[in-house]
């Protein structure tokens, strides 16, 4: 099985890019892979609209919590 262990959004000149990391543990639960890294550019506007929500929401936080 695959775990995420770390996902990131990272403006890019592409746009934005979600970079993660994961493991993939066997079925007896030992670790086959350690931190894989992958990334992708949000291309599909659902995916860009999740991102927009996700940023605006840490804007709020971060700055109520001064």
């Amino acid at each position: 099985m695959l775990m995420l262990t770390g996902v990131a959004i990272v403006t890019t000149a592409e746009g934005k890019r979600i970079t993660y990391s994961f493991s993939e543990i066997d079925e007896n639960g030992r670790i086959v892979k350690s931190n894989v890294k992958r990334s992708f550019v949000a291309v599909d506007q659902e995916m860009k609209d999740i991102i927009d929500q996700l940023e605006a929401k840490v804007s709020n936080h971060m700055n109520s919590n001064q």
